[in-house]
């Protein structure tokens, strides 16, 4: 029986897919487009598309004559590869309690300090305080992952709010999500290098944004 991570795994191994979602996790898009981001046929999509979102990775929605796709969850994906361990988890997007796992990381890692790991049964108590780590540290990666994007909704929602040009829209996405400079922008969502120029420029009028100097780099950064 093939596991959810094995699945996604085998999804990944598709380069085309894997760009599909890269396009995806900037923004919803349909399937023209797509296609001329991409440069795949619309047919070729289409077959990557049906393929994603059986597989509950991507999901679509109508508006208007367009069919949008866009990725509705995060999933994450963890895969160990080391002398003595393979492994792909699929981690669940619980919502531990941080400070109550960073106190018990703290205490597992005295014990593992404590153990004096000169027997068969010490070292084994050792490898297993190590795999419980392991497992935690997960956890706290996966909470994170969960908070980033938490906080990325609710600064697009605020965006939407605030702004009703949907360039500006996209250029404030893209700073928020690290982009420095115009051209950065312009390549990432595939705009024209002049308009998203303009866009900064009408947002550092209203106050949104600004520009600073770092490491002798002029770059663009959220008020």
């Amino acid at each position: 029986m093939v596991s959810e991570a094995e699945s996604v795994l085998e999804i990944l191994g598709n380069e085309s897919r894997r760009r599909i979602l890269e396009l995806l996790s900037k923004k919803p898009c349909y399937v023209s487009e797509i296609s001329y981001y991409l440069g795949m046929a619309p047919k070729v999509v289409i077959e990557h598309l049906e393929k994603l979102e059986k597989s509950g990775i991507v999901a679509s929605f109508e508006e208007g004559r367009r069919r949008y796709y866009y990725i509705p969850k995060s999933i994450r994906l963890e895969v160990v590869i080391s002398p003595h361990k393979f492994e792909a988890t699929i981690r669940d997007g619980e919502d531990y309690d941080i400070p109550s796992l960073m106190r018990e990381i703290r205490n597992e890692f005295n014990m593992i300090e404590k153990l004096r790991t000169e027997s068969i049964s010490e070292i084994y108590r050792a490898l297993r305080v190590a795999e419980d780590l392991q497992n935690r540290f997960s956890r706290v990666q996966s909470v994170l992952a969960a908070r980033f994007n938490q906080i990325v909704e609710r600064m697009l929602n605020e965006v939407e709010r605030v702004l009703s040009d949907d360039l500006e829209r996209l250029v404030m996405l893209g700073l928020a999500k690290g982009l420095r400079s115009a051209a950065e922008i312009a390549e990432c969502f595939r705009l024209p290098y002049r308009e998203v120029e303009r866009a900064l420029i009408s947002l550092s009028k209203k106050g949104l944004v600004k520009q600073e100097e770092r490491n002798g780099e002029l770059i663009w950064i959220i008020k």
